[in-house]
């Protein structure tokens, strides 16, 4: 959500500094990790209004370092992968907050529907139509890179 890695793990030990402070408060309404991933959310989006700023697409970016080499795939088609992950996350960075929070809880971290309408207080119609937006609007971040990612028309 915030697009670079030490702005996340910045985040997530602000997030277990805040449950811990607020352990006493958890009133089990929802399950423990929705809880603390509504804290994570809250710690991401005050770190966002702080920054004052929307992502730069230079800071989505990934520290080059050593990647484990998949061998069943090819030099050409492990290049063509990463480029097609650099852009994906180049392109949820340009979602605006309310979409980018329901693809990565949805699609990256892999939450139910209603898990992510707990862990943002929203209805289910609600967080059903922001995925379904955030969807469209990658697909046309994404469709100048036809190449990459090729339209598929069902």
């Amino acid at each position: 959500m915030l697009g670079h890695e030490q702005d996340a793990q910045d985040c997530a030990q602000e997030t277990m500094l805040r449950a811990y402070r607020a352990f006493d408060h958890f009133r089990g309404d929802s399950s423990f990790s929705t809880w603390i991933i509504r804290i994570a959310i809250n710690c991401c989006n005050d770190f966002l209004r702080k920054k004052k700023e929307v992502i730069s697409l230079n800071s989505m970016q990934e520290d080059t370092g050593f990647e484990a080499v998949d061998r069943a795939k090819g030099p050409y088609q492990q290049l063509e992968e990463k480029e097609r992950m650099r852009l994906l996350r180049q392109a949820i960075g340009q979602l605006k907050e309310e979409y980018r929070q329901v693809i990565v809880l949805r699609d990256m971290q892999q939450f139910s529907y209603e898990e992510i309408g707990q862990m943002l207080n929203l209805s289910l119609g609600t967080v059903k139509s922001r995925i379904n937006r955030a969807r469209k609007e990658l697909c046309e971040i994404l469709s100048v890179h036809g190449e990459l990612f090729p339209v598929s028309h069902v």
